[in-house]
C-alpha cells in the first residue's frame, strides 16, 4: 500500500505520528510531509519548514501541485487530520481528483460538549464528505454527538491515536522541560488550559483569582493552537502573559512533558482533558464557574457576533453556508437541534459534576469510556487495519 501522511503543524504531527510508525512496522510504503512547529505553515511557502520523510528508494514522475514535491509513488491513500482549512483542503482535492487516492482524516478532536460552533462545524465538515472516504473517531458516544449535530460522514471508531505513544515522555526530556521552564521542586505544578471562544473572558478571571489565592503553586498555561499567533490575542501572551505568575507553553511539542509534570490540571471540559484523565491527574473544571454550559448553546451570541473567538462569528458561517442574510442563519439553527445537543451535553455534564466534583479518588473509568472506546494505546493499528481491510 502506498500512503501519504501530511501534518501542517505540530499538533496534526501528534495526531498522525503513531500511524506513521505503525504503517512503516508494517512494510507499507510511506511518504510523510510533515511540519512540527507550532505555527501552521503551508507546503509550497514554507518548504524548508517541512521534513519529507519516506522509506522508499527513488522517486517517480509523480508531481503533487498542492505538496510543491515529487512523490516516490503514485498514492493509494491520504491520510490528514483537518479539511476545512489549507493547506489541507487542497491537498485533499488534489489527491482524490487527481491521484484517485482514498482519503482518511484522523479526527483531532473529540465532540463531546457541542454548542452552536460545534453544529455549524459539522455542517461545514459535511462539505467535504465526498472527498473523505472514512473518519476516523474516538468513541460511539462522539460518534453519534457528531450525528446529531449533523454529520453525514462515514466515520469508523478506533480510539485516538494521539495517546499511542505522545504521553509516554523520556525521563531525559522531562528533566529538560523542568530546567527549561524553571519548574520549582518545592511547589505544586498547575497546568491551565486557555479557550478562544466567548467564555475566555471568564475564564481568565477565574485564572487570575486561582492564582492570587494560591501562591504556593507554580503556574503554566497551554495556549489554543496558534493563539500566541493571532492578532486578537498576541498583545496578551506578548513579551509576558497576561496574568502575572503565569507561564505560557508557546512550543506545543512541549505540552507532552509538561501535561506529566504538572499535578493539577485546570480549565473548561473539552477534549483537552482526556491526557490529564489518562494520567490521572487532579482535574479541576471551570465550565460551571464561568457558565460556559449555558452558553455553549445560545444562538444571539453567534447571530450579533458577541464572541471573541474565530467561529463565533455571524459573518464566517454566512460566508461557508452562502447565506445572504442572518434570518437565513437564524433559520439554519434550529431549536430542535439544540435541544438535541443540550440532552447529549447533559450526559457528560452529570459525568463531570460526579467525577471531577464530588469524587476525590481520581477513578475516570468511566469518564474515559466517553472519550475512547478502548483506551489502550492501540488506535493506530486499527487506523492501518482500516486501510488494510476496511475493518478495524
Amino acid at each position: 500500500m502506498n500512503v501519504v501522511i501530511f501534518a501542517s503543524d505540530a499538533k496534526g504531527m501528534s495526531s498522525l505520528n503513531s500511524t506513521l510508525n505503525e504503517l512503516v512496522n508494517r512494510g507499507h510504503n510511506v511518504f510523510a510531509a510533515i511540519c512540527k512547529d507550532t505555527q501552521l505553515k503551508y507546503p509550497k511557502v514554507h518548504r524548508d519548514r517541512y521534513e519529507y520523510l519516506t522509506n522508499v528508494e527513488g522517486s517517480e514522475d509523480v508531481y503533487s501541485t498542492s505538496l510543491g514535491v515529487n512523490l516516490p509513488f503514485k498514492p493509494d491513500w491520504l491520510i490528514v487530520n483537518r479539511e476545512r482549512w489549507n493547506p489541507e483542503t487542497e491537498i485533499i482535492v488534489e489527491f482524490k481528483n487527481k491521484f484517485g487516492a482514498k482519503i482518511g482524516l484522523i479526527e483531532p478532536n473529540a465532540a463531546m460538549i457541542n454548542g452552536v460552533e460545534g453544529f455549524m462545524e459539522s455542517h461545514s465538515k459535511n462539505r467535504f464528505v465526498p472527498f473523505i472516504d472514512v473518519f476516523f473517531d474516538h468513541s460511539e458516544f462522539i460518534k453519534n454527538q457528531r450525528k446529531v449535530m449533523g454529520f453525514e460522514g462515514n466515520s469508523v471508531v478506533v480510539g485516538n491515536p494521539k495517546y499511542d505513544m505522545n504521553l509516554s515522555v523520556s525521563d531525559k526530556t522531562i528533566t529538560s522541560l523542568k530546567n527549561a521552564y524553571g519548574v520549582d521542586e518545592t511547589k505544586t505544578q498547575v497546568l491551565l488550559f486557555s479557550l478562544v471562544n466567548s467564555s475566555r473572558a471568564e475564564l481568565f478571571r477565574e485564572f487570575e483569582s486561582f492564582v492570587k489565592e494560591h501562591p504556593q503553586y507554580q503556574f503554566f498555561i497551554k495556549p489554543y493552537p496558534g493563539e500566541p499567533f493571532e492578532p486578537q490575542f498576541r498583545p496578551q501572551y506578548h513579551p509576558s502573559f497576561c496574568i502575572e505568575g503565569v507561564t505560557p507553553i508557546l512550543d506545543e511539542t512541549h505540552i507532552w512533558g509538561m501535561l506529566n509534570i504538572c499535578d493539577i490540571h485546570m480549565g473548561a471540559f473539552s477534549s483537552i482533558f482526556h491526557p490529564s484523565f489518562l494520567l490521572n491527574k487532579k482535574v479541576v473544571d471551570l465550565s460551571r464557574e464561568i457558565g460556559m454550559r449555558d452558553r455553549l448553546l445560545d444562538t444571539t451570541r453567534i447571530l450579533n457576533s458577541e464572541g471573541v473567538g474565530v467561529e463565533d462569528k455571524a459573518d464566517l458561517w454566512m460566508r461557508t453556508f452562502g447565506f445572504k442574510s442572518l434570518d437565513e442563519l437564524k433559520e439554519f439553527i434550529s431549536e430542535s437541534t439544540i435541544s438535541k445537543i443540550s440532552e447529549k451535553n447533559d450526559i457528560i455534564w452529570n459525568v463531570v459534576n460526579n467525577f471531577v466534583y464530588l469524587n476525590n479518588n481520581k477513578d475516570y473509568k468511566e469518564m474515559l469510556s466517553y472519550f475512547d472506546d478502548f483506551n489502550d494505546m492501540k488506535a493506530s493499528s486499527r487506523i492501518v487495519n482500516y486501510i488494510e481491510t476496511n475493518e478495524v
